[in-house]
């Protein structure tokens, strides 16, 4: 599932001692004791000139099959320019560079989303010290009548 929102500013505050926060490359892991919901990687995507978006993985842990998810926010330019500080740039690569796992690297495939004439695949890239997500554009073909 993949969500698109023009969200308004929200201020999170954790006042539960019993969370922890832990690094990894984009510093916004934050996860509390017996939580079963975390957020994984984030990053600010240029999907076309002065048009950004958010994206945040969402963890969650359940019996079963663990859930994977991204949420996609609209920014305005002057909020992206403030969150790229904060979370890095996404990295978008083309249809030939799709990320592949390799030995202490996982990859796998969140969620497709259309903007415009692409679909971006939605990647997230995991080693032992590195969370990413890696966008794949790939063009969409023209209907010829």
């Amino acid at each position: 599932m993949v969500n698109i929102v023009n969200a308004p500013e929200y201020q999170i505050i954790d006042n539960d001692e019993s969370c922890q926060e832990y690094q990894n490359i984009t510093d916004n892991h934050k996860k509390c004791h017996d939580d079963p919901i975390s957020i994984g990687a984030a990053c600010v995507a240029e999907l076309a000139p002065n048009v950004f978006v958010l994206l945040v993985e969402i963890e969650v842990e359940v019996p079963g099959e663990d859930i994977e998810e991204v949420l996609i926010i609209r920014l305005t330019p002057a909020q992206a320019a403030a969150l790229i500080r904060s979370v890095g740039r996404c990295r978008i690569v083309g249809p030939d560079e799709i990320p592949t796992p390799a030995p202490g690297r996982e990859v796998n495939l969140i969620c497709p989303f259309l903007f415009g004439r692409n679909v971006f695949l939605v990647f997230d890239v995991e080693t032992s010290t590195t969370d990413e997500l890696v966008l794949v554009r790939v063009p969409l073909c023209p209907i010829v009548g």
